[in-house]
């Protein structure tokens, strides 16, 4: 599992983890994956702009207004980033009796 380590000034450079800017990283999927009392934890794949690799990492966002200065990296100066790929799997999952899928 190759790991990169982004500093925070990279993925301020970049705009992350909102990448509303114009010349943001390529956003691939985002998802809320955790909670807790007053954050809510995300995960984001994007495609460096660097290497034009997929990364995921992982942020924190405020739940309320209380929360608006919460540092979305958890005050980490490096930011642990797994490479990532896409693929095709097959998920099995119980399902009512007669029901489409």
């Amino acid at each position: 599992m190759p790991v990169r380590h982004f500093t925070r000034d990279q993925l301020d450079a970049w705009d992350l983890p909102g990448a509303w800017a114009d010349d943001s990283p390529e956003i691939l999927h985002r998802e809320q994956v955790d909670a807790r009392r007053w954050v809510s934890v995300h995960q984001l794949i994007f495609r460096a702009p660097d290497d034009g690799l997929t990364y995921r990492v992982h942020y924190e966002q405020g739940l309320t207004e209380n929360q608006d200065d919460t540092d979305p990296w958890n005050y980490d100066d490096e930011i642990k980033a797994v490479e990532m790929e896409q693929r095709e799997v097959t998920v099995t999952r119980w399902m009512p009796v007669g029901e489409q899928p």
